[in-house]
């Protein structure tokens, strides 16, 4: 957990213990006016904070929080990239706690009614290549249990020109050696929409004989 073990804040407790665990993706920190310094501690700085949060089989959404924090620990907080385990009510989602003393939790990606899913694009999809250009877990999984991971990929569709797209796909263990920025992967594009990518990892897995 690195520094996030050492942060403490104003926050209910019972929330702590009985919320729904989830994944918060920090959007923005507002430092506000109140600090607090307890004997010769740090001093905390009350935060207000804007959370992505994504809880088991319940789609993204956003909410917001006060807590306090160490000051000394307030720029560690990457707006977009900082991923903390946040506390949901299961009365109501949209009050969280942030849960600084414990890892995020994987959580599984909740499926969106009339949306395509990964594999109806790789049952519907059009045939192209794709180069990775960066790659990361998210710490999530689809319904049926595989990791999910962040795609940044230039697909090459033939006949066309490449494109760069940010996605996210399911991806078995198996492939895990193909991993890496460079890799040239068979991938299917979505006839609806060019965005909507999905790599073949079963082809890769099997490519044709000579």
């Amino acid at each position: 957990m690195g520094f996030f073990q050492k942060l403490t804040g104003g926050t209910d407790a019972n929330l702590l213990q009985t919320g729904i665990p989830g994944r918060g993706v920090i959007l923005a920190v507002q430092p506000g006016g109140t600090t607090l310094q307890i004997a010769n501690g740090l001093t905390e700085r009350a935060c207000t904070f804007t959370v992505e949060v994504t809880l088991d089989n319940t789609p993204a959404y956003q909410a917001s929080c006060k807590q306090r924090v160490q000051e000394v620990y307030i720029p560690q907080f990457v707006p977009g990239a900082t991923v903390v385990a946040v506390r949901a009510d299961p009365q109501d989602l949209s009050r969280i706690a942030l849960d600084f003393n414990n890892p995020p939790p994987t959580v599984t990606v909740a499926s969106q009614p009339g949306q395509e899913s990964a594999a109806d694009i790789l049952a519907t999809g059009i045939p192209a290549r794709a180069v990775i250009v960066q790659t990361q877990p998210l710490g999530m999984q689809n319904a049926a249990g595989v990791d999910m991971h962040a795609f940044v990929l230039t697909v090459i569709p033939t006949g066309s020109q490449p494109y760069q797209i940010q996605v996210g796909n399911p991806t078995p263990p198996e492939a895990l050696p193909f991993l890496f920025p460079g890799s040239n992967v068979p991938v299917k594009v979505s006839a609806q929409n060019a965005q909507s990518v999905v790599v073949d990892w079963q082809a890769a897995l099997n490519p044709p004989s000579p």
